[in-house]
């Protein structure tokens, strides 16, 4: 599987947009701002990420994206679907979609790939949205932010998992 840059550009977005979350809507012209990513190139990757119901749009001097639901409900994998398809592009790859075996016998490499594709789609949605943004580096936030606001997640996982 090969991540392209329109996938990482993408999940950028989607990480600015999280740790904008509450805070209203932000420009396409800002998110490029931030994140260094050329304007013109966001706006083809957020129809799709709209289309995929991970981001909504306003209209107006006020307007611009925010996400569609709360960050630690959007999963990796989502984003990941939203913007490169499939996870593993291999007819025998898994349960979902395109992604299914429609062969009636498994073939001799369907035991590997089929690991491969659960590997991947538990790692991708085990992770979400929230998780990438308090742990991410880069804008708006030094390390020693990034560290604390970490730690705080962590914390806020822990005490949500006892509770």
């Amino acid at each position: 599987m090969k991540i392209s840059s329109r996938t990482e550009y993408g999940i950028r977005v989607l990480v600015t947009l999280a740790r904008n979350q509450g805070e209203g809507c932000l420009s396409l012209a800002e998110i490029a701002r931030r994140e260094k990513l050329p304007h013109a190139y966001l706006e083809q990757l957020v129809g799709d990420l709209r289309r995929a119901g991970l981001v909504t749009a306003t209209r107006g001097q006020a307007g611009g994206y925010r996400l569609a639901r709360p960050a630690g409900e959007i999963a990796m994998t989502d984003a990941v679907r939203a913007l490169e398809g499939p996870l593993l592009e291999m007819p025998c790859a898994g349960a979902d979609d395109l992604e299914h075996c429609d062969r009636p016998q498994p073939c001799s490499v369907h035991e590997v790939f089929q690991r491969v594709y659960e590997s991947l789609s538990i790692s991708l949605g085990a992770t979400n949205l929230a998780d990438v943004a308090a742990t991410a580096g880069g804008p708006p936030y030094p390390s020693a932010v990034r560290r604390r606001v970490a730690a705080e997640h962590l914390a806020n996982q822990q005490e949500a998992r006892n509770a």
